[in-house]
């Protein structure tokens, strides 16, 4: 007898998925196969997930930036990530030329039904300095040293001796032996970026960081499941196209292991004001990260506030599975500027 004449056909979907995706955890901890790390589609709005190099990067003397992704609800549980930073210039040595910053960096993420969680702590620090006397060349380098811990929850997850002759029957056993649900790790990365400000309507940069240097552990069962290095490149512009229209064209290139991801676009921003010390302006964006989603974005400045959404659309074979659904993204970026400078001034921030 077929197993949907005994059990309604929604349910024996939501079992089979949830079987599969434990499946999947569950050869990932035993192979050996390296997790992908969080990721934004706004990465131009999470600073120090994208690059250590951007720690105080920016024109003003404190910043706090909030991120929060939830995506796939249509598949099982969907998985939520929040990111939360803060980052300041500090006054090392007032008489250089380099500017210094410190940064705080907190991620949670959490995924299916099984809770598979990554919470991360990290510090950073930067150095920025302005090349040459014109002062419109900027090099910033920064690194990353973070905590790790892994957790995964296998109460909710299901198992094939669960099945029996007359159904599925949550509350039987299963055989299976697992040795831990809880692994953590240290972390370090480091970066670069380069910029060029011709003036506030012209802004060119570039970056490139490593991630996982030390290569640790993530694997539950001590399966020596090293994390491979993620190299990243990003790229990003910001000049005007009209009076009050300005132009922001990004690309960003992942690569880990076997896994690569590109993701690329643009956004328009209208400047409502041209008043000093008024910063109001709209923003709308289409992006594309590849052979997975296509992204709309939008987003306003008000004055020392930056608020951002996307949706993310899927384009890969997921979209079967999902509806289409992707995900949605929040961030809120927040700079508070006093009127005396530290050190050198930093460029308008271009992330």
């Amino acid at each position: 007898m077929k197993l949907n004449n005994i059990y309604p056909q929604t349910v024996t979907n939501r079992i089979l998925i949830r079987f599969a995706m434990f499946c999947l955890l569950f050869l990932h901890a035993l192979t050996g196969v390296n997790a992908q790390d969080i990721h934004f589609s706004q990465f131009q709005s999470s600073p120090l997930n994208l690059n250590p190099s951007l720690t105080g990067f920016y024109n003003g003397d404190y910043r706090f930036i909030a991120n929060h992704r939830r995506q796939w609800k249509s598949v099982t549980v969907p998985y939520r990530t929040f990111s939360g930073s803060f980052d300041m210039p500090v006054n090392f040595f007032p008489e250089s030329k380099q500017r210094y910053s410190l940064g705080l960096l907190i991620n949670n993420d959490r995924a299916g039904d099984s809770e598979l969680g990554l919470t991360q702590v990290g510090i950073s620090a930067g150095a920025i300095r302005a090349l040459g006397r014109d002062s419109i060349h900027f090099l910033s380098g920064g690194i990353q040293f973070s905590y790790v811990r892994r957790s995964i929850n296998y109460s909710d997850l299901t198992f094939d001796e669960q099945f029996t002759g007359d159904g599925f029957d949550p509350n039987t056993g299963n055989s299976e032996n697992f040795s831990g649900d809880n692994q953590g790790y240290f972390d370090f990365g480091a970066g670069l970026t380069y910029l060029i400000r011709v003036n506030d309507r012209f802004k060119a940069g570039a970056g490139i960081s490593l991630q996982h240097i030390n290569r640790p552990d993530d694997s539950f069962f001590d399966a020596g499941a090293k994390m491979f290095p993620r190299l990243q490149t990003d790229l990003k512009a910001d000049f005007a196209i009209a009076t009050r229209f300005d132009l922001i064209p990004a690309l960003i290139f992942m690569n880990q292991g076997s896994f690569r991801e590109v993701t690329g676009g643009t956004s328009v921003r209208f400047r409502l004001s041209e008043l000093p010390g008024r910063n109001y302006a709209l923003y709308l964006g289409s992006w594309l990260r590849a052979k997975d989603a296509f992204i709309a974005s939008a987003g306003f400045d008000y004055n020392n506030l930056n608020v951002g959404v996307s949706y993310d659309f899927n384009t890969s074979d997921l979209d079967r599975a999902s509806n289409g659904k992707g995900g949605y993204e929040l961030s809120l970026i927040y700079i508070i500027r006093k009127v005396k400078h530290l050190g050198i001034k930093p460029p308008c921030p271009l992330y």
